[in-house]
């Protein structure tokens, strides 16, 4: 999803509201089967990692206070969780004031703050809300000299994502601790059952999913397929096994006019026109608000087969189809050098701190495995770590069935935004307008000159390098 503030926010609070419900209602049914302790009214603290215990290895014991900035999706349920984890925090380091600021405007507060120097000790990024601009503005200082010195085991996260929070030297510049993936193919499975086809597999190709999508299609009735937001035709685009840049994290050039850009964008551009996806019926485009509402509620109410999303969508569904009809999830398939787009986030240490090695002992305290571990017991955040995803997430029976498994190939096969300030205006404000432009067409374009020009609009104004 684009990084700004106009649109990127109200998806990212919907769907952070979202993911709340969805872990909640798995928190509740798992009852911590795991731990013996009943813990019926707080969620279980985090508990410290690495040094934290320790009162030397570079920690003062003089009164320190540290600040720290984290994105609230989750309202008063996150901000008594975030108090409660500084109050533990301080109660273990009682010379540390532990000061937490909900920001929910994230890039109208805080870019202005790493401009001015002003920004919190511990500094949230997320890959959808300025954390490619941040790292452009040098907002993060390397925690990679904390991790070697003290041997800080990153083994249980995915090496893609670290790379991803990483600089071109390999130093980690923040520590993930949530991990979305746009790659959860949801399917009613009444509308299978009526047609008389299989439902979706593991082994579709994107062909079965267009053989599927078209025979569940209902003229002026039913959508065979469907996306939860208009921009998920670039997820499409990464099914096919389109690169928007040369590297993911490190872009040098555009590149979203190469192999299979064109055709994935052909072949979703004939499904609108045919009306088999969810943009208003024979209108190609446009159909969907910025946020999700209107393909989940489409999908809810029956008149979607498929809908393309996240995990955050299940609790809403099950909560608007009203038990209508039954559902389940399967990752998206992927043409061979496809890729799954998602959003991710973390905490890392600002490069102007008064006191950056208690803000890493914070970081490590909230976005380590224990403090992740307390977020999924709270129902705050999806964990990106396989061994907390099996205790919580996948542990309960809430619908989709097939939730875990989803989510174990998202984490591990997930593009992130490329970093620096130029990704923005370079390729958000370019492609969008290019793509729509070709979707309410009179006529399908030429897609293939459409991306090129784009291509070479986003090098003239925005230049990665």
């Amino acid at each position: 999803m684009r990084p700004t503030f106009d649109k990127a926010v109200p998806w990212r609070l919907r769907f952070l509201v979202a993911i709340v419900a969805t872990l909640a209602l798995v928190a509740t049914a798992c009852g911590n089967d795991d731990d013996s302790d009943s813990g019926d009214s707080a969620p279980p603290a985090p508990a410290a990692t690495g040094t934290a215990a320790d009162s030397g290895d570079g920690l003062s014991d003089e009164e320190v206070e540290i600040r720290v900035a984290y994105f609230n999706g989750a309202g008063q349920t996150e901000i008594d969780f975030r108090e409660q984890q500084a109050a533990e925090f301080s109660a273990m380091h009682p010379n540390v004031t532990v000061n937490m600021v909900p920001v929910s405007d994230w890039q109208i507060t805080i870019l202005p703050q790493i401009a001015s120097g002003d920004a919190p000790d511990v500094l949230w990024g997320g890959t959808d809300d300025g954390y490619g601009q941040m790292v452009g503005r040098n907002a993060f200082r390397s925690v990679q000299p904390y991790i070697d010195s003290e041997g800080y085991d990153l083994s249980q996260w995915p090496g893609g994502m670290l790379a991803h929070f990483s600089d071109p030297d390999d130093n980690l510049l923040v520590l993930p601790s949530s991990n979305l993936s746009f790659n959860f193919l949801y399917y009613n499975k009444n509308l299978f059952d009526e047609a008389g086809l299989d439902y979706p597999s593991d082994s579709w190709s994107v062909d079965d999913l267009i053989d599927a999508a078209r025979a569940l299609s209902i003229p002026d009735e039913q959508w065979g397929f469907g996306f939860a937001w208009d921009d998920l035709y670039q997820t499409w685009m990464r099914m096919y096994g389109c690169e928007f840049s040369d590297d993911p994290t490190f872009a040098t050039d555009y590149t979203y006019n190469g192999p299979h850009c064109a055709e994935a964008l052909e072949g979703l551009d004939e499904l609108s026109r045919e009306g088999v996806i969810n943009w208003e019926l024979g209108a190609q485009w446009g159909g969907l608000a910025p946020g999700d509402a209107v393909g989940e509620s489409a999908f809810s109410a029956g008149h979607v087969a498929m809908l393309l999303s996240g995990t955050w969508e299940a609790p809403t569904i099950a909560d608007n189809s009203g038990g209508a009809f039954e559902f389940d999830a399967v990752s998206a398939p992927l043409a061979d050098g496809g890729t799954i787009q998602g959003a991710a986030s973390g905490f890392g240490v600002y490069e102007g701190s008064d006191n950056p090695e208690w803000a890493w002992e914070y970081v490590k305290f909230i976005a380590g495995p224990e403090g992740q571990e307390a977020e999924a017991n709270e129902g705050i955040g999806q964990s990106p770590i396989a061994r907390i995803l099996d205790q919580v997430y996948c542990a309960s029976d809430a619908p989709p069935i097939n939730k875990c498994a989803v989510a174990k190939v998202g984490a591990a096969n997930t593009i992130w935004e490329p970093l620096g300030d130029a990704w923005v205006p370079g390729f958000w404000d370019v492609i969008s307008p290019a793509v729509q432009g070709g979707f309410t067409a009179g006529s399908p374009p030429d897609w293939q000159a459409v991306l090129d020009e784009a291509v070479e609009t986003s090098r003239q104004a925005a230049p990665l390098s």
